[in-house]
């Protein structure tokens, strides 16, 4: 997987109106680098830097390499942050790639074979996508571009889970998602012109907590204790 690039610069000044003037003024993100055994780094990164990284689709399941004063670690992307009535960026979180260890990311759940996938095709049912984003464990070298389920076989009323998928050496996932077990993706009944749900709440009766999941499974991150919030909580809500 090919590495992306970014740079930055140490950011000195935490509260106040800093970051506000940065944002506003500077065309500068504030940041936060966190994890592994050095201290947290506050950083400011240019806005036009950042746009270019982050038309990058595969962004928060890559791995990226910041520069610093001539300094240079790898990073990967936990959070960026958008002010939510105007299209202006406020925050990134970056957690360092420490070797030896595994991160935490979340990779895009792609389907294969829909055009093919015998609920449809031969029954006439309707593909539900229910997960389209899951959080993996991996090691930096074998991050997955994605996770693949072959929709070929599946029929109507057929739930796809986690459990279902092959066992990948690269990679693994958390110990509570793997114990939600969630629904990545199932066939839904037509009748009568409309979809009928009631064939997955009938199957499982926890099928209503789905989506929940799923947020969960997004904001599962492996953030260090070190409460970094605090000193960009202010900058934050700007």
């Amino acid at each position: 997987m090919e590495t992306l690039k970014l740079k930055a610069e140490k950011r000195e000044e935490i509260g106040g109106l800093a970051p506000k003037n940065a944002i506003y003024k500077d065309n500068k993100v504030p940041g936060i680098i966190y994890g592994g055994k050095d201290q947290p780094q506050p950083i400011y990164v240019q806005k036009n830097e950042l746009l270019k990284i982050i038309s990058n689709e595969g962004l928060f399941n890559s791995i990226v390499e910041i520069e610093i004063e001539s300094k240079k670690e790898n990073v990967v992307f936990k959070e960026v942050q958008k002010h939510p009535s105007k299209n202006v960026f406020t925050h990134i979180d970056l957690q360092r790639v420490v070797k030896g260890t595994q991160v935490t990311v979340t990779v895009p759940v792609v389907l294969k074979n829909q055009d093919n996938c015998y609920g449809v095709k031969m029954e006439g049912g309707v593909i539900n996508h229910v997960c389209k984003e899951i959080t993996v464990l991996s090691s930096p070298e074998s991050i997955p571009e994605c996770i693949e389920v072959d929709m070929e076989e599946i029929k109507t009323k057929e739930n796809v889970r986690l459990s279902s998928l092959s066992l990948n050496e690269g990679y693994d996932f958390p110990t509570n998602l793997k114990e939600q077990d969630p629904v990545l993706v199932s066939v839904l009944t037509a009748r009568g012109g409309t979809l009928d749900f009631e064939d997955e709440i009938a199957e499982d009766g926890e099928e209503g907590t789905e989506e929940g999941t799923e947020e969960t499974t997004e904001g599962a991150d492996d953030k260090p204790a070190e409460d970094n919030s605090s000193e960009d909580s202010g900058e934050k809500s700007e």
